[in-house]
């Protein structure tokens, strides 16, 4: 764990350090998603320099999911403002944990705002990935608007979590369906089937997918569609 906003020189130097050590993929375009995002989004994979929000009642889920391939495939990510972060369910959908560096802001002394910028720059000049929770969203509007110019021009990726003052690219928005495992007031919880829609500037026209996330594995995965029986047909019998 590193503090905000102490010891952001050396925040930087890690993340400038990781991205130089993963090679060609911090040279692409795009960072690549696991594959279930396919069904929203054509390759899996965002554009850098984007800012993608995660809404709903499994956002901070959403958001690792959409953390975990990047991180796969190399990228480094700092996760910002988000104090409360299971990081073993964040491990079973995928993220690589020795690849995220998670900064607290001291609850004795909160971050102003140009404490805020210095320390979201310092992220994103040396991360491949920055995900911001609520507690950044106490950054002032013009601030926001900066750190959004310095994370196009660096080609990294945004996450955002109850932040909306970063604005979106990118809308997901996971809603709860329902848990499978649970009765009523007994049973474990094996997997929580969610709807996910995506929307923004990017996308002319939202689109929709059913995940289980997690499934009972703690991975990310479609729901897969009730297999029907086709209809019995009875033939009519003619009478008189």
């Amino acid at each position: 764990m590193a503090s905000a906003p102490t010891d952001l020189a050396d925040l930087a130097t890690r993340g400038l350090v990781a991205r130089a050590a993963s090679g060609a993929a911090a040279r692409e375009r795009t960072l690549p998603l696991l594959p279930v995002f396919a069904d929203l989004l054509p390759g899996a994979v965002v554009q850098r320099g984007s800012v993608v929000a995660c809404q709903g009642a499994a956002a901070v889920s959403l958001a690792m999911a959409l953390a975990a391939g990047p991180s796969q495939q190399g990228a480094w990510a700092a996760v910002v403002g988000l104090p409360v972060l299971g990081l073993a369910a964040a491990a079973e959908m995928g993220v690589v944990l020795h690849r995220v560096v998670a900064v607290v802001e001291p609850a004795e002394a909160p971050c102003s705002d140009s404490m805020w910028a210095d320390l979201l720059a310092a992220c994103i000049d040396g991360f491949d990935l920055v995900v911001l929770g609520p507690g950044t969203q106490q950054v002032r509007p013009a601030t926001a608007r900066r750190l959004v110019a310095r994370l196009q021009a660096r080609g990294a990726m945004a996450l955002t979590v109850g932040a909306p003052v970063f604005g979106a690219d990118l809308r997901f928005e996971a809603v709860t369906q329902a848990w499978a495992g649970l009765g009523q007031g007994h049973g474990v919880a094996q997997g929580r089937h969610v709807q996910v829609s995506l929307s923004g500037r990017r996308v002319p026209q939202a689109r929709h997918a059913e995940w289980w996330l997690p499934a009972a594995d703690g991975t990310v995965c479609p729901v897969e569609p009730a297999t029907q029986q086709p209809p019995v047909v009875v033939p009519l019998r003619r009478t008189g």
